[in-house]
């Protein structure tokens, strides 16, 4: 068993990562729930490596929910080999490879771990109290930029080719994770930006499967105008009515924009049972600190949260956290 990261070179893990495959018939590569384009793009390059070594491979799916982004990336993809919770058990000896995210409550299907051998967990976000025991290797790396950054040296360094689809949506995902490369970023993310454009990225295509409709647009610039300050430097919004999470994701990142603004904290009702809150800072507060009163997680830069608590709850855990 491998423990957390520890100063290994990607070079190391992706040599016991190879190394492991042969010992399982089967492998699924799955991500968090909501999945955005850093975590489908990051399963789609670990299928692409696995495939190469011609073992059995699937990405796991449910499809609930997806953004419009989101489900324009799937459809862009052929031959790729998908499962979801109805027929992965039937599966034997399976590997399960979990990027992206480390938590069990944060996963496409919390269960799937009941279907596995042995699992695997690749994630650039800082470890908390729920990431699970027992796991075959752990490598959690919060100095990465994304995902797409870590698999897009994987590629490179097994020699796999993708297709360009694959590769214009891992070139959307770290542009997305990065907040346009304004986040996190090192020359080893704008490498990987260079790598991908290499492997076939169409940054023509990457900007069309990026637009959103006029309406979108305008119902989130409504949302941004009636956000607020607390304490000069945090900006606060919530949204009117039921969202899906990538739009809190895309307005925390927009109030991140401003002049002023060191943080932002978006809040909106996700289902009609949770509310869902998506932080941002360039790192003078701390927002993980407060979203993990919230039970949620991420880095330092970009975190998340679902509750099932009261707005007002909810509104008065974040002021009373920023103001301190």
């Amino acid at each position: 068993m491998y423990n957390d990261y520890t100063g290994d070179t990607v070079e190391d893990l992706f040599i016991k990562l190879d190394r492991m495959y042969d010992d399982y018939d089967n492998i699924v590569v799955t991500g968090h729930s909501y999945p955005d384009l850093d975590c489908y793009g990051a399963c789609l390059a670990v299928y692409k490596r696995i495939t190469a070594m011609n073992k059995d491979c699937y990405v796991y799916l449910e499809g609930n929910g997806y953004s419009d982004i989101m489900n324009k990336a799937i459809g862009n993809v052929d031959g790729v080999k998908y499962i979801n919770g109805d027929n992965i058990g039937n599966l034997t000896n399976m590997l399960l490879i979990v990027v992206d995210v480390h938590q069990v409550d944060r996963l496409e299907n919390s269960q799937i771990f009941d279907f596995c051998k042995d699992f695997v967990i690749i994630d650039h976000h800082i470890k908390d109290k729920k990431c699970p025991k027992g796991s075959k290797m752990l490598y959690i790396n919060n100095s990465l930029s994304s995902m797409v950054e870590l698999m897009t040296y994987y590629l490179d360094y097994s020699g796999v080719s993708i297709d360009s689809s694959i590769a214009t949506i891992m070139l959307a995902g770290l542009e997305i994770d990065t907040n346009g490369y304004n986040l996190k970023t090192t020359s080893r993310t704008y490498k990987a930006a260079s790598m991908l454009v290499e492997m076939g990225a169409d940054v023509t295509q990457k900007q069309e499967l990026l637009k959103d409709s006029k309406d979108d647009y305008v119902r989130r610039a409504d949302y941004i105008k009636n956000s607020y300050t607390v304490n000069g430097n945090v900006a606060l919004c919530v949204l009117p009515e039921i969202n899906k999470t990538e739009t809190l994701a895309e307005i925390a990142d927009s109030l991140l924009t401003f002049d002023n603004i060191e943080a932002s904290f978006v809040i909106s009702k996700i289902n009609d049972l949770e509310y869902g809150v998506s932080a941002r800072s360039i790192g003078e507060v701390d927002i993980l600190k407060i979203i993990r009163k919230l039970g949620g997680g991420g880095s330092t830069t970009s975190c998340g949260a679902k509750i099932n608590k009261s707005l007002s709850e909810i509104k008065k855990i974040i002021i009373k956290s920023i103001k301190g």
